[in-house]
């Protein structure tokens, strides 16, 4: 079975297509891209991985073929959050990250993502310029990078501390919830806010997700449900960290498009920053309206977190959403980020001195009552 890219890499089933032999075709490929591109920042590449079967292996195999090729490797030493990867490209001024995470997919599946040096989803043109590479040649250089082992959380951290109020937030006295759904993003609310109340469920690593796969809609929290009873909210990531829905103080479930509603309405209003916003097709008319309020353009893309990073790559974008719960902002990273999603979430809570549910029913007084559902079918070609 041939190799082939989706939306932003490559994804297969564990031991059938997604092998360590296929793993070094496509590092290999990447290499051979990047040797080509010669993209900005040093002859360095982040390599990191989620909670899944066989992550640290595969990483190892993708860091020893770009050492073959005479690039440094900057390797997590655990399961680390997507968006902490892309934000140690910045940090470290590397030409990019090779990233192991299926993200919400259920657990017999892995992927591969290339984060370019800009610290966000690779765009069409650089996918189709390192899927031309496969095949190319064998899988080994004759290089002698060295690998590091290297902590990128203290530079993601502080990256968010620079966006989100951080002292204010844990000055409040808010109760928090949190789910990790066995997935990478375990443990680090408790690192970031260490003097806040936080109950968490399904921290530790388990990779078949049992029960579940490692999406944050509805029919995957109950736990969190449970959990958020008497807090003032739940938050729940998926597997890789980059995506988030919530629970507000009711036990009602918060879905993607209200939590964009809410921090776009909140930057604007409150943090009193400007610019445009991006969506993807399928999401909610709200962004419309509130962007329409604001006199501002929303840009409406493709189904595909890779189109909101081109509009924001091109400048004066504010933020961008997609309706599976990937939500970035442009000033922080051209990328999905579930944590500083989460904390904004928090920000606006304290600094509204509304609840979660009040801050959703302020964005309906403004631009009338939005519902969604989605059913979810599986096809067979």
């Amino acid at each position: 079975m041939r190799i082939k890219f989706g939306t932003e890499g490559w994804r297969g089933v564990i031991a059938d297509d997604f092998t360590v032999a296929n793993v070094q075709i496509v590092a290999a490929a990447t290499a051979r891209y990047l040797l080509e591109a010669s993209p900005p920042g040093e002859k360095l590449v982040v390599v990191g991985h989620d909670c899944r079967m066989m992550s640290e292996l595969f990483a190892e195999a993708c860091s020893k073929v770009l050492n073959s090729f005479g690039f440094d490797v900057a390797l997590n030493d655990k399961p680390t959050a997507t968006p902490a990867l892309s934000c140690g490209v910045l940090a470290r001024k590397a030409q990019g990250a090779c990233v192991f995470t299926a993200s919400h997919n259920p657990g017999v599946f892995h992927g591969l993502k290339f984060k370019p040096y800009y610290g966000g989803a690779a765009i069409t043109e650089i996918t189709n310029a390192i899927e031309g590479h496969l095949y190319e040649g064998e899988p080994f250089g004759s290089g002698t990078g060295q690998t590091e082992v290297v902590d990128f959380l203290p530079d993601y951290f502080d990256r968010l501390s620079a966006q989100v109020d951080i002292e204010r937030i844990q000055a409040s006295g808010i109760r928090l919830a949190t789910d990790a759904m066995y997935g990478a993003g375990a443990g680090n609310f408790q690192k970031l806010l260490p003097r806040i109340d936080i109950l968490s469920v399904r921290e530790e690593r388990n990779p078949l997700f049992p029960g579940i796969h490692p999406e944050p809609i509805f029919e995957m929290l109950g736990p969190l449900v449970e959990a958020s009873r008497g807090r003032d909210l739940g938050i729940a990531f998926d597997g890789d960290a980059d995506r988030l829905a919530a629970i507000d103080e009711n036990g009602n479930f918060v879905d993607s498009h209200r939590i964009f509603a809410i921090t776009f309405k909140h930057l604007h209003e409150r943090r009193g920053q400007s610019g445009d916003v991006v969506k993807t097709l399928t999401t909610t008319r709200m962004i419309d309206k509130l962007a329409a309020n604001y006199g501002v353009e929303c840009h409406v893309t493709p189904v595909g977190f890779k189109h909101i990073v081109e509009k924001m790559l091109q400048g004066g974008v504010l933020m961008g959403g997609e309706e599976s719960g990937g939500m970035g902002v442009t000033r922080n990273l051209p990328e999905r980020d579930a944590m500083l999603m989460a904390l904004l979430l928090m920000e606006a809570i304290v600094m509204s001195g509304k609840t979660l549910g009040g801050l959703v029913a302020e964005v309906f007084e403004q631009v009338g009552p939005h519902w969604y559902h989605r059913i979810d079918a599986q096809f067979r070609r």
